[in-house]
């Protein structure tokens, strides 16, 4: 599901909060989550998909995903992706 994915999770709870790091040439493939996620994006070039749109991702970029829908993100650049990954349970 995941290659070249680093997170250390920051806070746990109702909401959990992870630091990510994509390496060069890694992504987080395909997948639906019974929750919602909000990513923000810190530094690097990448790619995400939510459904069946995709976005140019880079610092200071905010995707948000609806729980059930299909997302994914990689890093398209020279240097690690970084962002901020929030799990939001369902309302």
């Amino acid at each position: 599901m995941a290659h070249g994915v680093f997170g250390k999770t920051l806070l746990t709870g109702d909401v959990r909060v992870t630091l990510v790091r994509v390496a060069t040439g890694g992504a987080f493939t395909t997948h639906r989550d019974t929750w919602g996620h909000l990513f923000l994006f810190l530094g690097g070039e990448g790619r995400a998909a939510v459904g069946e749109k995709t976005f140019d991702v880079k610092a200071e970029t905010v995707v948000t995903v609806p729980p059930g829908v299909a997302h994914s993100y990689e890093n398209t650049g020279p240097s690690d992706l970084t962002l901020v990954s929030m799990n939001l349970p369902p309302r």
